[in-house]
């Protein structure tokens, strides 16, 4: 099943390859741009995001924290993401659009991995790599694959009834991939948290 599968990915790569270069060369210019923006912020506005993290994670030591409301938020916000790359995959001239959420997407890794490295140095490498890196290994591929297929729709001529319900249930089936990475960052992230407070005091 998987050798099928495997086969199957590299035959639609091989047959479009330039959607794929793109769809990735916009997500990694976005985390690029992510990171080059951490690097031009004033000190005055490191220092604002850091005592922001300093106070979000001394909240989550004193106060109760309904994870499953955190849940449903994170779910509602990436719901409402791959909905409109959804959404504008249905149009021909929504090819642009798709790029800039893809791009929007991949800025917001970037900086939030670039302050942590830029700002907290060996620490917040170390928080990147134990409490960010587990879900984004899920988000990445899964908003890049929901790029794909949707960029791909989008220049699509032929758009019958039975091709929008094929492409929305391939949609449907990396946002149910994505539920994992969700579930990750909600409930297994923050318990290695208090590992972390050092970095943040």
């Amino acid at each position: 099943m998987w050798d099928i599968l495997k086969r199957q990915w590299i035959l639609h790569i091989k047959e479009n390859p330039l959607t794929y270069l793109l769809i990735v060369f916009v997500f990694t210019t976005g985390i690029m741009a992510g990171a080059f923006t951490v690097i031009s912020l004033s000190s005055q506005q490191k220092l604002n995001v850091s005592i922001f993290l300093q106070e979000f994670f001394n909240s989550q030591r004193s106060v109760s924290i309904n994870r499953w409301a955190i849940f449903k938020e994170s779910l509602w916000q990436h719901f409402v993401t791959v909905f409109f790359i959804w959404f504008f995959g249905i149009f021909v001239w929504g090819s642009p659009f798709i790029l800039t959420i893809i791009g929007i997407r991949g800025f917001s890794f970037g900086f939030t991995i670039g302050f942590m490295v830029e700002y907290y140095r060996f620490g917040g490498f170390l928080f990147s790599l134990v409490c960010i890196l587990p879900q984004s290994i899920v988000y990445v591929p899964c908003y890049i694959g929901i790029g794909i297929i949707s960029m791909l729709f989008s220049l699509k001529k032929n758009r019958r009834r039975d091709k929008v319900s094929q492409y929305t249930t391939r949609v449907a089936i990396v946002f149910l991939i994505l539920l994992v990475g969700i579930f990750i960052e909600t409930f297994i992230s923050p318990f290695l948290f208090p590992l972390f407070i050092w970095i943040f005091r």
